[in-house]
Parts: structure tokens; C-alpha cells; sequence
């Protein structure tokens, strides 16, 4: 092992940590250079949030050291440490709070720095020396400072590469959940879009239920758990690890069974993502109960209704516009009390509701299948992660030389 400042086993930092280029007028996304901040990056990802645009003179001007694949981004502050590695050749250019780290190729492995960063002993590092009160943040003096203990080179790249493959495979799974979503959707619009059917309230096909209002004296240790808006992804899709642990009283009714459908009624985002937005609730091992929080309506199916079909309709795009025209507010969105019980929907014939339901059941099977192991592959990865980054696990010296 190689213990080595981070700046000795960097060849450059792109530091724009206060300052970001002005963004163009108009529609510059076929034409311009994409601009990214420290809010794209989240789940060690650049996501596809707030598109900001600038032309090829100030790209040129601005990224004077283009970013390359290999570069580790980092964030500064707000939030400090969220991370992302770049795969691919990219044109972006980096806006504010954001580090672009580049390594020595002889001495670190990019891809071992980022998972470094991610969750081994550099990250607490990086934390334990960043300063201020109402934001906490690094400026790169303390940032480059930081140590790193470096296994040789052929095991850094062996170790990058086992962990890899996980975060690839969870990758691929979560494609293919967006592909099998996509031909459930399509395939409930070539239905309800059939002429000759009646359409009435969504108030006559199913009920809604409003979950249980909580205080912060409630959310201690249990077995039973609240599932909240953090349940809710801004793209689509249930999020576990939003939910929070419940002392308190609720009805049997604002009892979320595996598989039901709850709705966001509420939306701290300025975009409006979440409101409106119905996700499958599945079963979670790491509690017996599931409740709905008061953000959240439970819609239930009424007798002759089939599950999958008011599936169907609570994640089409004509329902998620029906909502946000129906909210209000302007830190925090509501959805109007009576949104979703007046949405008017297609009401389609049992015989015809059975046959779609007999089409997409195998297609919510496979999506559940293939959202359980990314679960066991994302603790899987977590649990080698500190073992491999501190010297605890070794990845068989035999594999070095293949990775």
C-alpha cells in the first residue's frame, strides 16, 4: 500500500466551485454544450435534471481542459460529496459547487477514486474537513490534502472492476424495468384510446384513502413503517429506503397490502415531479406493517374493477396531467382534494379489463423480479465496498492482470 495526498496522485482539478456560465436564451440542447452542477449529481449519477445550455466560443472559453472518461466529478457543497464517474467521452461543461478530478494514469485508477469517494475512508475524510454552518463544503486547498492508502495499480483496477460489474448489472436491471414499464404503458394506451367507450369519474371504478397525519414523537424504532413521498422516485417507481419508522395510531384502512397503489398528493419539488405520480407499493422484509403517510391516498379498486387495470390509469400521462393542473401552492404543491376521484377515465368492459390484465400481469412479475435483485445486488455491493477499499477483502491476485 501507497499512502499519497489526493493532489500528489491527481494530473488536474477543474474547480468550479463558485461560479457557473450564463445560461443561453432559447432551445440550445441540439446545438449547445450541456452545462452540469452539483444538482445533477445524485446516486452517483448525472442526471438529466435542469437543462442549462451554452454555445461552442464560451465551451471553448469555459472548459479550456475538456473533461475526459475516466474523470471523477465531485461535488463542493449543497450537497458536499455526491459523486459520479464519466464512462463515456463527454462535451459538458462544469458549472458551480462541482470538482472534476482527473488521475495520474500510472499511480491511480479513476474508477477506484470513485468509489474512494463513495464509500471509503477518503469520504469521511472529506467530510471531516469541510467547513461552514448553514452549508457545509471543501474548498480544493483542504480538498487535495486529503490521503489516500493505494494498493498497486493492476488491484486497484481488479477491485474497480468487481464492483463494477454490480453497479452494471443494477443498471441494466433498472433498463430493463424501464423498457417493461414503457410496453405497459403503451399497451394500456392502445386500450383506454379505443373508441366506444363510456368514460365516468375515477370516483365509480375505485376508492381513495388518505393516510395517517404523524408528529416527529411518532417515528421511533418499529415494525411498523410509513411509507412517505421519499417513497416516491422524481422519474417514476417506489423508492424503499423512503420509508420511516411509525409509533403511532392509524385506521386499518391507511394500511398499505404489498402491491397496492398509492399517489403522491403533495410535491416539495419545484418541477412538480412527484405530485400526481402512482407508484406499486411492494413487500419489505425489513418491516411487517406499511402505513400510508398523510401525503399519500391508497386508490383501491372496486369490485369488477381489475387491479392491473386502474394500474393502467393511474400511470397513464393524461391522469399525471390531470393532477398537476389540479394543484396549488407555491414552496409545497397540493393536489386538490377531489383530483383524483373526479379524474375522468375509460371505462372499459370486464371481458376486455381481463384480457389486459391477463397481458401485463407477467410484465409487473418481471419488473418485481428484477427490482428484488437489484436490492440484493445494491447490499451485495455495499457490503464489499468497505471490505475491498480498506485491504479487509482481497480481490485473488490471479484476476489482476484480467481486469
Amino acid at each position: 500500500m501507497t499512502l499519497i495526498s489526493l493532489g500528489d496522485a491527481l494530473s488536474l482539478i477543474i474547480d468550479h466551485r463558485g461560479k457557473t456560465p450564463k445560461k443561453l436564451g432559447g432551445d440550445w440542447s441540439q446545438f449547445g454544450h450541456r452545462v452540469v452542477s452539483a444538482l445533477n449529481i445524485k446516486d452517483s449519477q448525472v442526471n438529466s435534471n435542469d437543462h442549462h445550455y451554452i454555445d461552442e466560443a464560451l465551451y471553448r472559453r469555459w472548459m479550456q481542459n475538456p473533461l475526459h472518461k475516466g474523470d471523477v466529478l465531485l461535488t463542493s457543497e449543497a450537497p458536499l460529496g455526491e459523486v459520479a464517474f464519466i464512462d463515456k467521452e463527454v462535451d459538458w461543461a462544469l458549472g458551480q459547487r462541482l470538482f472534476a478530478l482527473r488521475s495520474k494514469p500510472d499511480l491511480l485508477d479513476g474508477r477506484y477514486l470513485f468509489y474512494l469517494f463513495k464509500g471509503g475512508e477518503p469520504r469521511h475524510e472529506l467530510f471531516s474537513r469541510a467547513t461552514g454552518t448553514t452549508v457545509s463544503g471543501i474548498r480544493q486547498a483542504e480538498l487535495i490534502q486529503i490521503e489516500l492508502d493505494l494498493p498497486s495499480l493492476p488491484e486497484q483496477r481488479a477491485i474497480a472492476a468487481v464492483l463494477a460489474a454490480l453497479d452494471d448489472k443494477i443498471a441494466s436491471n433498472r433498463r430493463a424495468v424501464g423498457i417493461l414499464e414503457e410496453i405497459r404503458i403503451l399497451e394500456f394506451h392502445r386500450l383506454s384510446t379505443r373508441e366506444g367507450f363510456a368514460h365516468a369519474p375515477l370516483s365509480s371504478l375505485a376508492t381513495t384513502t388518505k393516510g395517517v397525519s404523524y408528529k416527529s414523537v411518532d417515528l421511533l424504532l418499529s415494525l411498523t413503517s410509513l411509507v412517505t413521498l421519499k417513497s416516491f422516485d422524481r422519474k417514476g417507481g417506489y423508492k424503499p429506503n423512503g420509508l420511516k419508522p411509525y409509533v403511532g395510531r392509524y385506521k386499518p384502512s391507511q394500511v398499505i397490502e404489498p402491491g397496492e397503489l398509492v399517489v403522491a398528493l403533495t410535491d416539495l419539488t419545484q418541477g412538480a415531479e412527484v405530485v400526481g405520480r402512482a407508484v406499486r407499493v411492494p413487500a419489505d422484509q425489513s418491516t411487517e406493517v406499511l402505513v400510508a403517510s398523510l401525503d399519500l391516498s391508497i386508490v383501491r379498486p372496486k369490485t369488477g374493477v381489475f387491479y392491473e387495470y386502474l394500474y393502467g390509469i393511474l400511470t397513464s400521462d393524461d391522469f399525471r396531467q390531470h393532477c398537476r393542473s389540479r394543484t396549488s401552492g407555491t414552496t409545497v404543491l397540493h393536489l386538490a382534494s377531489d383530483a383524483i376521484p373526479a379524474y375522468v377515465a375509460p371505462v372499459v368492459p370486464r371481458n376486455i379489463q381481463a384480457r389486459y390484465a391477463e397481458m401485463v400481469r407477467p410484465i409487473i412479475a418481471r419488473t418485481d423480479a428484477l427490482e428484488r435483485e437489484v436490492l440484493k445486488l445494491d447490499a451485495l455491493r455495499d457490503l464489499l465496498l468497505p471490505s475491498l477499499l480498506s485491504g479487509r477483502m482481497h480481490v485473488p491476485e490471479a484476476h489482476w492482470a484480467t481486469r
